[in-house]
């Protein structure tokens, strides 16, 4: 079994993800807020900012709005963002002090502070932090001791199996076995069960939940029960690697395939390709990765800039990886934004072509010139002085 974070892994590999945003911020008042965290179970997330405050829009602009961020912290938390100098943040800090900027708040539904974090983070590690802050969050062994002393009830094994669920902790053994003692799996609660329990594709709970889906549609929706066919599928897919067992992928995919056909190519796609990086495939690295480009993200320049900067990560070591990855970062640079300029510049000056690397920021620095105040001006100004000291 591979000794790393596969949830690490899926969450950093932002350009294979579906639904590619940032962090999607609640509007409502802090009372509503609490509320929705009660009944959602679910920890707050505020960002406590100014607008005078440099790091805090730096968080902004470049870690909040990270796909890997926002399909995290969109599925995990109740985001918010206080301005620290207007009356709800007025009110915020009588109870919640803050005494620089940004700092990072996790509060649960009864206002006690999970976890507290002070300066601005980069979005790899502000995704640590919201991961760390769920694995805390574990509510299993509140129930794991009555489960084990023999209590069956309905509310207990749900409640116990979407606390595992929810802490990424494996749940399909005890949601197989209550699916196993009923007799009539059409009631409502059981409908209900079926479909939280359903956390893998290769488990009784989900052919229980294909069988019934009609069923299941008509007292949920179909969204929730579309949503239920792709968190299992990610779910699977994350075994594959865990495991070591590329059919997994195979099931998966054909899961996809069976209710959410227009997405099923793409599933397929992305999670093969995680899994060649996730065990070092290298020698398939190269066709996925093209495969991926020409059918998903041949005209998306974030697509492309996230699969360089993400081949770059995960296989450094490898020659034919980072020269495909200078390629795809050169493709997403003219579509003229600053950071994707940047990384062309560093992954050029990384392949040992220092002067290119200069030149493709002087005409960057040209472009953007008549913006003197413009920090990505200063910045593109900043890493040219460095490339040219090193």
């Amino acid at each position: 079994m591979r000794q790393f974070s596969v949830a690490f892994l899926f969450s950093c590999i932002s350009f294979l993800s579906i639904h590619a945003q940032g962090i999607e911020f609640f509007h409502g008042s802090w009372e509503d807020a609490l509320l929705k965290a009660q009944q959602e179970d679910k920890i707050i997330f505020v960002d406590a900012f100014t607008t005078w405050c440099g790091p805090c829009k730096n968080m902004a602009a470049n870690t909040f709005t990270a796909p890997e961020v926002g399909e995290y912290f969109n599925a995990n938390f109740i985001n918010m963002k206080i301005d620290m100098e207007k009356e709800m943040g007025l009110e915020f800090r009588k109870k919640f002090p803050v005494n620089a900027y940004p700092t990072l708040f996790f509060i649960d539904g009864q206002q006690e502070i999970v976890q507290k974090s002070v300066g601005a983070k980069n979005a790899a590690d502000f995704l640590i932090l919201g991961q760390s802050i769920t694995g805390k969050y574990d509510k299993s062994k509140k129930y794991e001791k009555a489960y084990a002393d023999g209590d069956r009830s309905y509310k207990l094994v749900y409640d116990y199996v979407a606390a595992l669920n929810k802490a990424g902790k494996p749940s399909t053994k005890i949601a197989n076995d209550y699916i196993a003692s009923q007799t009539d799996l059409t009631t409502e609660e059981n409908l209900k069960f079926i479909l939280e329990g359903a956390s893998q594709v290769d488990c009784q709970c989900f052919d229980v939940l294909e069988k019934h889906k009609s069923n299941i549609i008509k007292i949920t929706s179909e969204q929730m029960f579309l949503d239920k066919v792709r968190q299992a599928s990610e779910n699977t897919a994350k075994r594959a690697i865990e495991f070591e067992s590329p059919e997994l992928i195979e099931l998966a995919a054909a899961a996809m395939k069976r209710h959410i056909p227009s997405e099923a190519d793409f599933f397929k796609s992305k999670s093969e390709l995680k899994y060649a990086l996730a065990i070092h495939d290298m020698s398939r690295i190269d066709e996925l990765v093209n495969t991926h480009v020409k059918k998903f993200v041949k005209n998306d320049p974030e697509g492309l800039h996230q699969m360089a900067l993400d081949l770059n990560k995960y296989a450094a070591d490898n020659k034919p990886c980072q020269t495909l990855a200078l390629t795809l970062a050169e493709k997403a640079a003219k579509g003229d934004d600053p950071k994707y300029i940047t990384t062309y510049a560093q992954l050029m000056h990384k392949s040992g072509s220092k002067q290119e690397a200069i030149i493709i920021l002087d005409e960057a620095i040209r472009k953007y010139g008549k913006e003197e105040d413009s920090k990505d001006l200063q910045s593109l100004k900043a890493l040219k002085t460095k490339i040219e000291n090193s």
